[in-house]
């Protein structure tokens, strides 16, 4: 970073603090020192069209609670005044209790944190793109739509943001280009048309940009992190040629919709991994509804509980509710706190909420061992390495306090420093992708070069735990498979409403990062998580809004789930990963796989107007006040049964059904002018379903109709989810394949989840036990890693037990790096994989030998990942 930028850099952030520093002092006389922070002051649609106007109506009212003007602007930090109205300033929690009761006010939400929920995939979801003019011409590639992005900002130089084969900017594009720290007006083009960034909530909150220059941040809409960046490409990204990861999986790069404009809005910064704040996160919906985009992708989420959609703390929902409203559709990541049920965020109905699975792509790799055993699995570290000096112990044997669990778990401060230094640590347990990173970073800082993690089951002998697994490579037979960390439903807030919506790619997904000038960097990286599944639905719902203008949100997001698939490669219905390999439910995968292609020629839709969703507040039992005050109408609450369940969504989810319960849906042909469809129904046991009229007729006079479905338990059930399916049909598809709406042109599928017994939640199929797994990561400068799965052909051994146990399943996580810079050299030498060929030789099955035998004396453990990956 140059002298000159610096400068520019600190003096700002000084402004700032003295700015902070007088607010402090003014604040500090009638309120007796009380303590202030950001609220934001919601108060729904607004009410002068003149966003002048909004701005100075808000700060009258914040006046006329602070006894002056310039009080009032001191305090405030945002105006809401493009897309909704309302404002984030500094207050007390007096001055915020006395605020909410101002009229006009919604709700003050205090200042949250959210966090980020961190190729071949296109050509795995049927997309075979192709940089030749005829393809160009003749193919929707998303030309003219406008994507945006709400994340940590972009790396503008990479190849995919070329802007040589794209169209003019759309005249009614409204955005601007902010310059800020290495990012000026040039960094835009007609591929990035847009860029803002949002730093004064983090700010408050955090007060992490005032303690000094320690953090890699750009104060612009330049990406530190790279995770913005990423799914930005892979939304929208142009064809990049031999794109690749260190050259592995070299190919044809692109976004969903490589002819669509970006438009990006930097909220989220590197305090340490992508933290980003409530109120700079409503003020980028703000912006982004007045500039004009067609699509919102949002890559990031609240930690649940689940907040109200419009009274409480969920600005997410808040955002997108009026985005929405204007015709703007909002994509949003499930959440990576798979795969507990319950789990899933974002799931206001306005929403597209995304979940994660897996691609048909490995990268095949071997390990030899000491006993001449050959363990197969994948690895994306193509250096060559030297492991014989390492040497390897429980961290048991080197806790601080030999007492204390979190030692056994490689936990923040329970390690000896000089017991760790140099040696690969062997962990235990593990509940979350969360404690897999924490104890990377436990073992790094306590001066460790590599780590095993190792989780092993409660029940090893359980049944479900037998596994025969094959190995993995591109077109593998078994894909995709539910991502284990993608976050399920039900929602807690509001069960009626089926979430995730739709599954997408979204591990070891390749795509743009940044580069920051090194030659060990492509320019590429492979990312996993939601936050990836989610932009490869946005770029399509990009393409889909430049084919079809005037669809609503809701239509193209039936379209995306009535043409869903729920059957992988093999034919057989999705699965999760694990050791059961359950069937992949509702409450994983939504309406199933996401298909493209069939997603662009629907024949059935289920639309949704402003109005529909304004009546199932009402069933949220939100008074009609607040609805009012949100929408500015003087809109009524219909008074009826089951109100929540009539919400025109493509799902239909009864919890707590105890006898009867009948649901409405309509349905509007957008195939043929003149179409007949039936009806076909997979009812699930224990439930009578009538479907109610079995016919729909469809002429130029008649493109809209309704039916009703109504439910009968026949059996007492308790606590238990029951699923089945209702397709309408032309006749032009396969009547027996009720579970797999893509088989023709126009095959809408509606997935029905009933719960049958009182107060019953969602109990998926396991067998009690949890699956075992294992991870090595080493702390080395480049590192990589290896993953390692067993092939059908390998004989399983009894170990200790002698029982011939199988107790792994067949793909563990993988955890990410946790190495120092690029440049560091921190653990040089340590770095392990290589060619297939290479990674067995003798000098590394001593090593590898020793390693097996303690782990599988401790655990019987047979699989290993060693290295890299990374989940956001």
């Amino acid at each position: 970073m140059d002298t000159n930028s610096r400068n520019w850099r600190w003096q700002r952030l000084a402004q700032m603090l003295l700015a902070s520093a007088l607010l402090l002092l003014q604040n500090s006389v009638p309120i007796s020192a009380e303590a202030s922070s950001v609220h934001i002051v919601y108060m729904g649609d607004k009410i002068y069209q003149n966003p002048q106007l909004t701005k100075k109506y808000h700060h009258k009212m914040l006046s006329s609670l602070l006894g002056s003007k310039e009080a009032a602007k001191d305090s405030i930090l945002y105006s809401y005044k493009y897309g909704f109205s309302g404002f984030a300033a500094r207050l007390t929690k007096h001055e915020a209790e006395a605020i909410a009761k101002f009229p006009g006010v919604v709700s003050v939400i205090p200042n949250g944190i959210h966090k980020l929920h961190t190729t071949r995939s296109w050509d795995f979801i049927g997309i075979h793109h192709s940089t030749s003019e005829t393809a160009l011409s003749n193919s929707n590639l998303g030309e003219g739509a406008i994507i945006g992005v709400i994340d940590t900002g972009i790396w503008p130089e990479s190849a995919s943001f070329n802007d040589e084969a794209m169209g003019e900017i759309p005249p009614r594009w409204k955005g601007v280009c902010q310059v800020g720290e290495h990012f000026n007006s040039t960094n835009c083009n007609k591929k990035i048309i847009g860029a803002r960034w949002f730093l004064k909530g983090i700010t408050d909150q955090t007060k992490k940009l005032l303690q000094g220059n320690n953090t890699n941040e750009y104060l612009s809409a330049r990406d530190a992190i790279g995770h913005g960046t990423h799914t930005a490409s892979t939304a929208a990204g142009y064809f990049v040629g031999n794109a690749n990861y260190r050259g592995l999986a070299s190919g044809l790069a692109r976004g969903g919709a490589p002819l669509a404009h970006l438009a990006i809005y930097k909220t989220c910064w590197d305090f340490p991994i992508g933290e980003c704040s409530g109120a700079d996160i409503l003020k980028a919906f703000d912006k982004a509804i007045h500039d004009g985009v067609d699509v919102l992708t949002v890559s990031l989420g609240f930690s649940i509980p689940l907040f109200s959609y419009v009274d409480h703390r969920d600005v997410i929902a808040i955002g997108s509710f009026h985005a929405t409203a204007k015709g703007i559709t909002v994509v949003c990541s499930a959440g990576n706190s798979g795969p507990l049920s319950q789990t899933i965020t974002n799931t206001a109905p306005w929403i597209i909420t995304v979940g994660a699975t897996t691609i048909d792509r490995a990268f095949p790799a071997a390990i030899t061992l000491g006993n001449n055993r050959t363990l197969w699995g994948q690895s994306i570290d193509t250096g060559k390495h030297n492991l014989e000096s390492v040497g390897l112990t429980y961290s048991e044997r080197i806790a601080l306090d030999p007492s204390d669990n979190l030692a056994k778990d490689c936990q923040s401060g329970s390690l000896n420093a000089t017991m760790t230094e140099g040696k690969i640590v062997l962990c235990f347990s593990v509940s979350d992708q969360q404690d897999i990173v924490s104890a990377s970073v436990t073992v790094k800082e306590a001066g460790g070069v590599g780590l095993v993690y190792a989780q092993y089951h409660e029940d090893g002998l359980n049944q479900c735990a037998s596994l025969s697994f094959p190995k993995t490579v591109i077109g593998k037979w078994t894909s995709p498979r539910v991502a284990s960390f993608s976050s399920r439903g039900p929602s807690s807030l509001s069960p009626t409403v089926l979430k995730p919506d739709i599954a997408a790619p979204g591990v070891d997904i390749l795509a743009a990062f940044p580069s920051k000038g090194t030659t060990k960097n492509s320019g590429f990286s492979f990312l996993s998580g939601t936050s990836m599944s989610c932009p490869h639905v946005a770029g399509i719902v990009a393409v889909m809004k430049s084919k079809y203008p005037t669809w609503s949100p809701a239509a193209i997001r039936s379209a995306l789930v009535t043409t869903a698939h729920q059957s992988g490669t093999d034919g057989n219905v999705i699965s999760e990963e694990g050791s059961t390999h359950k069937a992949a439910d509702p409450f994983d995968i939504g309406g199933g796989q996401m298909d493209p292609k069939k997603a662009m020629v629907p024949g059935l839709i289920y639309d949704i107007t402003t109005e529909d969703y304004v009546q199932f507040l009402c069933s949220m039992d939100h008074s009609i006040a607040t609805i009012r005050k949100v929408i500015k109408t003087s809109t009524r609450c219909k008074k009826e049964k089951h109100q929540a369940l009539n919400l025109n969504l493509p799902s239909i989810s009864v919890p707590n059904l105890k006898k009867t319960a009948t649901v409405t849906r309509r349905v509007t042909n957008v195939g043929n002018v003149t179409a007949i469809y039936k009806v076909l129904v997979k009812v699930p046991y224990g439930i009578k379903v009538r479907v109610e009229p079995q016919t729909l007729s469809f002429n130029s006079d008649t493109q809209v109709l309704s039916f009703n479905v109504s439910f009968l338990s026949t059996q007492k059930f308790s606590g238990d989810y029951k699923f089945g399916s209702l397709t309408w049909t032309d006749g032009k598809h396969s009547e027996g394949d009720f579970l797999d709406p893509g088989l023709g042109r126009s095959d809408p599928l509606e997935e029905e989840e009933e719960e049958v017994g009182p107060g019953g939640g969602f109990v998926g199929e396991n067998c009690g036990g949890e699956f075992g797994d294992g991870v090595v990561e080493l702390l080395g400068d480049g590192f990589d890693g290896i993953l390692l799965e067993r092939g059908e052909e390998d004989e399983v051994e009894g170990g200790a037990s002698g029982r011939g146990e199988e107790w792994l399943e067949e793909r563990v996580v993988v955890v990410r790096e946790v190495a120092a810079e690029e440049d560091s050299g921190h653990g040089s030498g340590l770095r392990f994989g290589g060619d297939v060929e290479e990674v067995g030789q003798a000098k590394e099955e001593g090593f590898w030998a020793g390693l097996l035998a303690e782990v599988e004396e401790r655990l019987k453990l047979r699989t290993l990942v060693v290295g890299e990956g990374h989940q956001v």
